[in-house]
């Protein structure tokens, strides 16, 4: 076992809501007692350590007994196996006398006081001992500490088996504790029946003999893996001879499915990595079938199984005949480190878990998992509901901000609403429930009180959906008082918290003069983002409900202009201080990329940001960003590539610490936007003074490298800054950090009034107390822009490129849209982009911005299912207009250097067909979206009986190519549509009269046509089609936009 790892086990027996945690490291053993909530949300694991061990020796292997409370078997590779006591602090220990010492590979207690120990191969002895801990434990007084018992050196196994083999893992059956299954190396695995006084075995060939693992709520079956395959087997233990083989079976095993006595067989179970196997498998206690599998790259699976079904009292039906599993659905609670889009450090991977014993199947099965760096958590299964919200909802195409589509189906019956809408509200009300303690959900009382609270929910006129998104105290971020019952079934009933709408500062509560209403936390740029993410829907009316706002907010910015225009776009999210700056940063970008400013060849540069360029990372498709090479620059190269970029632009050298990268320093500062020449940054301070923005302005100076101008400006900020001034004045005359924290200055300074809510002031503040740049740096209330600017100018190679790595893996896990300054639009922000739809539902920002550089230089799937769904969404809104634009100029945005657009285009989406027989009439098929099948036309090889001016007719359009049929006649002056009019419209001095006359208006209910001006002289006064006895209401369109 990795010493750098650790071991979790709940305990066997669940009578007991305890767990134990090793840690190899420091050979430390704890048992800690759950007492209350175990929900995946952090912080909601509550439970208190009971005691330790701190004497562990070497672990190879363990076990914990289901019987004895504290007692826990430990084998080591040098051939011991200690009997350790866990729960009295004691560091009681144990060892059983084995003959021959060799590594221990396997240890597994039963319900009866026995314990099999599995062995490394040796000659001439058995490797598989069953011994008797209720004998070496004789006497034993479980009230003292310790084990009180005398030394035994002459005790023997009660059994002795396998000889001259390595056993690798070993398991007891529940059912039957006398009979075990163990995994010979290279092998087998075996059934051994310990009453048997002949020894019997049921062999099972295979080499995947470790990590045996039994379904407890089904004993049959017990799953095994190896160590070099990322596969497992389930296996039966029902399987004797052919004779009593179901057919079914029999073909699977014939066809080489499965081995013989295999009911299930995975060859890959897991995702493959170089070295990727199956570390752990875990049945659940609770969910029938549901098996844990955890592989050494820390990913975490969940597979559901269930029996093939076959017809009873068919042939298949046989007695005690094995049956075959199927999955039936799969879970992945945990994604492996290296996965691209879940990427996470080796150090954060899971490297062992356990299954809760919560003692019901009603709750959502639930699984505690320890990470390498020693963290555990709850991880839980999706509820068996998780679908049903969206498949409740009529999802009908919304033509209006006011058509509800949002709210559940209603059903008058009460009946039938309890038995589709109750599973809903019951997960709801179980999702804040504790499992462990008093207060625990297997209660009487707490199981009425819920069943309480879903009736209540399902009498309610309310709808839940809309309860649970209703409008906040924007005051106090706290749910309305008039909240609702179905509301407090808890936030996972819908998976959405809307947080209440602030500007980009720390939130005050407004109308109070009470200063105990002021928040006592510091919340950073991103915390204050989530908090503040809903203004975007403040432009509708507050009385309206947010299930509104929430759907229309992206389309009320498309209408309003949101598309691929930077300048339009920061204007038009003036609500969100968030998206302004990272519209105002691809503005920045598109200037510099403009007539190939970031182009070094080979090397395009273009939209990448500060983590990007410093670490040469030219993304997943690097080819698409190589000039007529293909092969990628190396780091001396990229130095002296960027050196010609900067120069071109004539951007001022850099002038901060030492270096070997200069050039990658200063193009990164120029991304940040705040590379500037002496005399902008004197222009920028100035204005900044004249807004009255003192802390900003002399911030922006100590970033720069001119303290002296920061203590000007915060002396002309006023006395409530003089103390500031003064204290970094002090600073800057001492060489070394000031010691300010048991000082007045410190209080004076900690007590400013402007210390809580701007984050500037605290920027300052840290530098004057620690004189670290790195004070400053992780401020990260400070927009994450200035912080790397800072980073930049002052931090040295290998401390700047942890610092941006750890800054770019948080980005990416929280869905920072700061982020971009780092990732630039490149696949990292795909990434970012990723969590923050998943946040915050809003998938048209995505998609706005990666298209910039989506798909010439990027091809990742989810950008594709962005596009779609954005196209989708306003299709469904029938904003046609909009769509189309998004696709045109999405598809100018995808050109590569030749002018080539990586997107198609569209096939056409309007062909003219006959009414009279259903041709099409288009010319260029092969673009038209239509089957090019052989048309019926006339030739000059065959007489042609019709019309002699028919063939002029189809040549100019006005008749069809197969029957002949002219285009219908007007419905209003009843002369040929496409033919010239008697009444010449052409000589109208009217020119919408001239533009309009030569063009056909059909009705799609009807099919009748019309001149377009006699169309729309005959609907000014009309609704109904002017052919006679057409009762269509041509003139109506509950798709009309309504002022």
């Amino acid at each position: 076992m990795d010493r750098n790892e650790g071991i979790i086990r709940w305990s066997p027996n669940p009578s007991r809501n305890e767990f134990t945690i090793f840690n190899l490291n420091n050979k430390v053993c704890h048992l800690f007692e759950a007492t209350g909530h175990a929900q995946p949300l952090p912080g909601r694991f509550e439970y208190k350590r009971v005691s330790k061990h701190t004497e562990l020796p070497a672990v190879n292997t363990y076990d914990w007994s289901p019987t004895i409370r504290g007692l826990v078997a430990v084998g080591t590779a040098h051939g011991e196996v200690s009997l350790l006591r866990l729960d009295d602090n004691s560091n009681a220990c144990l060892t059983l006398p084995l003959k021959l010492q060799r590594p221990c590979q396997s240890v597994s207690f039963n319900t009866t006081g026995l314990l099999a120990v599995g062995l490394d191969r040796v000659r001439n002895d058995s490797c598989l001992q069953v011994w008797d801990v209720n004998e070496r434990l004789a006497g034993w007084d479980s009230h003292q500490k310790g084990w009180s018992v005398p030394p035994m050196n002459n005790i023997e196994p009660k059994k002795k088996l396998e000889g001259s083999t390595s056993i690798t893992s070993i398991r007891f059956f529940e059912d039957q504790p006398k009979t075990l299954v163990a995994g010979v190396k290279n092998q087998s695995v075996r059934i051994h029946d310990l009453r048997d006084p002949n020894s019997a075995v049921i062999n099972f060939p295979t080499r995947c003999n470790n990590n045996v693992a039994i379904d407890y709520l089904d004993p049959n079956y017990f799953a095994s893996s190896s160590l070099d395959q990322p596969g497992l087997v389930i296996w039966d233990r029902r399987v004797a001879g052919r004779s009593t083989a179901s057919p079914m079976y029999l073909e699977s095993f014939d066809q080489e499915e499965i081995p013989w006595g295999a009911v299930l067989k995975l060859d890959r179970a897991i995702e493959v990595d170089k070295t990727t196997y199956v570390k752990q498998l875990r049945f659940s206690r609770e969910q029938r079938g549901a098996l844990g599998v955890l592989s050494n790259a820390g990913q975490l699976q969940i597979l559901q199984t269930k029996k093939e079904f076959f017809e009873p009292g068919s042939s298949n039906d046989v007695p005690d005949s094995p049956e075959l599993l199927e999955i039936k659905k799969s879970y992945d609670l945990e994604y492996p480190f290296f996965e691209h889009n879940h990427r996470r450090k080796y150090e954060h991977r899971i490297v062992s878990f356990d299954w809760l014993n919560l003692g019901t199947s009603d709750l959502q099965g639930r699984v505690v998992a320890l990470r390498a760096n020693g963290e555990f958590e709850i991880l839980q299964m999706p509820a068996a509901t998780a679908n049903q919200l969206s498949q409740l909802m009529p999802w009908k195409p919304p033509h209006h901000d006011g058509e509800p589509y949002l709210d559940l189906m209603r059903f008058a019956d009460p009946v039938e609403r309890e038995k589709v809408l109750g599973p809903l509200y019951s997960t709801a009300a179980k999702a804040d429930v504790a499992v462990f303690g008093p207060e625990r959900f297997t209660t009487k009382s707490v199981t009425a009180t819920l069943h309480a609270e879903v009736k209540k929910a399902l009498e309610s006129a309310e709808d839940p959906v809309v309860d649970l998104l209703a409008p906040q105290d924007s005051a106090l971020g706290a749910r309305a008082s008039t909240a609702s019952a179905p509301e407090s079934l808890g936030d996972d009933f819908t998976q959405v918290n809307l947080e209440p709408k602030e500007s980009k500062r720390p939130f005050v509560a407004e109308n109070s003069s009470s200063e105990s209403t002021l928040p006592t936390k510091t919340y950073s740029s991103q915390e204050l983002y989530e908090r503040s993410h809903y203004t975007a829907i403040s432009r509708i009316p507050s009385s309206k409900t947010t299930r509104d706002q929430l759907d229309h907010v992206m389309l009320r910015r498309a209408i309003n202009g949101y598309l691929f225009n930077p300048k339009t776009n920061k204007n038009v999210v003036t609500d969100d201080p968030w998206l302004q700056d990272v519209w105002e940063w691809i503005a920045g970008a598109e200037v510099a990329a403009q007539d190939d400013g970031m182009v070094s060849a080979p090397l395009d540069l273009s939209y990448m940001g500060v983590y990007t360029i410093w670490m040469n990372l030219l993304g997943e498709n690097s080819a698409t960003r190589l000039i007529d090479s293909t092969l990628v620059p190396d780091a001396t190269q990229w130095e002296r590539l960027i050196a010609v970029i900067n120069k071109r632009a004539g951007r001022p050298a850099f002038d901060g610490v030492q270096t070997s990268k200069p050039h990658h320093r200063q193009l990164c500062l120029a991304i940040c936007g705040l590379l500037k020449s002496p005399e902008q940054l004197e222009e920028d301070l100035t204005e900044l003074e004249k807004a009255g923005k003192y802390t900003t302005a002399a911030a922006w100076a100590l970033f720069e490298g001119v303290p002296k101008r920061a203590v000007e400006i915060l002396k002309s900020g006023g006395t409530d800054l003089l103390f500031v001034a003064m204290a970094l004045d002090i600073k800057l005359k001492s060489s070394a950090a000031l010691d300010l924290d048991d000082t007045e200055w410190s209080r004076a300074l900690e007590n400013h009034p402007q210390m809580g809510e701007d984050p500037y002031l605290r920027a300052i503040y840290g530098y004057i107390t620690t004189g670290n740049w790195r004070a400053i740096a992780d401020t990260t209330s400070l927009p994450l822009r200035d912080r790397a600017w800072v980073a930049l100018r002052n931090f040295p190679d290998e401390k700047l490129t942890s610092w941006l790595t750890k800054e770019m893996e948080e980005a990416i896990h929280t869905g920072d849209i700061e982020g971009i300054v780092l990732a630039g639009i490149t696949d990292n922000m795909v990434d970012i982009f990723a969590k923050y739809v998943e946040k915050f539902m809003d998938y048209q920002t995505p998609i706005l911005v990666m298209s910039f550089c989506y798909p010439r230089y990027i091809s990742d799937i989810r950008c594709d299912a962005w596009r779609k769904a954005y196209k989708d969404f306003l299709q469904r809104h029938k904003k046609y207009i909009l769509r189309v634009k998004f696709e045109q100029q999405s598809t100018i945005k995808s050109r590569t250097r030749d002018e080539k657009p990586v997107i198609k285009p569209p096939p056409r989406q309007i062909t003219i067909r006959c009414l009279n027989c259903d041709t099409n009439t288009a010319n260029d098929l092969s673009n038209s979206g239509a089957t090019t099948g052989p048309l019926t036309l006339s030739s000059s090889t065959t007489m042609d009986r019709r019309n002699p001016l028919i063939s002029s007719g189809i040549n100019a359009g006005l008749s069809c190519p197969r029957c002949g049929c002219h285009l219908p006649r007007c419905a209003v002056c009843m002369e040929i549509v496409g033919m010239p009019r008697s009444d010449r419209p052409e000589m109208s001095t009217d020119d919408s009269v001239k533009r309009m006359a030569n063009f056909p208006t059909f009705c799609l209910k009807c099919k009748h046509v019309q001149h377009m001006d006699h169309s729309i002289a005959w609907f000014q006064r009309h609704n109904e089609c002017p052919v006679p006895e057409c009762q269509c209401s041509c003139n109506e369109s509950k798709g009309r936009e309504r002022d």
